[in-house]
C-alpha cells in the first residue's frame, strides 16, 4: 500500500439543486478542497455528478474546479439514480485497484455519497444491494463512508454510520455551507489520522 496516498470517492446527486443554490455548492466544495489540502496528504479525486438524463462516467477531478453546469435546474420530478450511480463508481474503482500493484494503491480510501430524497429510479442497484457492497468495502478493505443527505432514511438503508451522515436542511438559506464544514472537519481528521499513521 502507499501510505501517502488518500482516494476520495464523490457520487454526487446534481439534479435536485436548484439554480439559486449552485453559486452556494461551488464555494463550498472550493472551501472544503482548500482545507483537505492545507493538510499536505496526497490525493487523488474521483467521482460522479449525476443528473437523471446525463450519462455518468467516472473521472478524476481537482476539487477547485468543480462546477454546476449553468443548464442545471431542478425540474421538480424528484428522479434519482443514486443506487447505480454510487454501486457503478464502486465496483469500477475497485476494479481499477485490483488491477494495479499493491505497492500504488492508496492506503486510505474515502467515499462521500451526497444525495437528495430517496432513490425512485435505479434499475440495477437496490439499497439491499449497495448496504451489502458498502459493509463490503469497509470491513473487509477498510473503505470509510460519509454522506450527506437531507433525507434520514438514506443513512438506515445503506447503513451508514450516524457520526458520518451530515443532514443538509433545505430551510438554511445556504443549504451547504454548514454541511460542507461538518464534512471538512471529519475529512481533515481522517486525512490527518492517516498522515500520523
Amino acid at each position: 500500500m502507499n501510505n501517502d496516498l488518500t482516494l476520495q470517492i464523490f457520487a454526487f446527486d446534481c439534479s435536485a439543486i436548484p439554480v439559486e443554490q449552485h453559486e452556494n455548492i461551488i464555494r463550498a466544495v472550493k472551501k472544503y478542497g482548500k482545507a483537505l489540502r492545507a493538510t499536505g496528504r496526497k490525493q487523488i479525486v474521483s467521482g460522479i455528478r449525476f443528473t437523471r438524463n446525463e450519462e455518468a462516467r467516472v473521472t478524476n477531478y481537482s476539487l477547485d474546479k468543480f462546477k454546476v453546469n449553468s443548464w442545471l435546474e431542478n425540474d421538480g420530478s424528484g428522479v434519482c439514480n443514486m443506487l447505480d450511480q454510487t454501486s457503478k463508481i464502486m465496483r469500477e474503482v475497485g476494479e481499477h485497484l485490483a488491477s494495479i500493484p499493491e505497492a500504488e494503491r492508496p492506503s486510505q480510501v474515502i467515499v462521500t455519497i451526497i444525495v437528495f430524497g430517496r432513490d425512485n429510479a435505479s434499475v440495477h442497484c437496490t439499497y439491499e444491494q449497495l448496504r451489502e457492497m458498502i459493509a463490503h468495502q469497509r470491513d473487509v478493505y477498510k473503505w470509510k463512508f460519509f454522506l450527506l443527505t437531507d433525507f434520514t432514511i438514506n443513512m438506515e438503508k445503506l447503513g451508514i454510520a450516524e457520526d458520518d451522515t451530515i443532514i443538509i436542511k433545505k430551510s438554511e438559506a445556504d443549504w451547504f455551507a454548514r454541511p460542507y464544514d461538518e464534512l471538512t472537519e471529519k475529512m481533515v481528521a481522517c486525512l490527518n489520522s492517516a498522515n500520523n499513521a
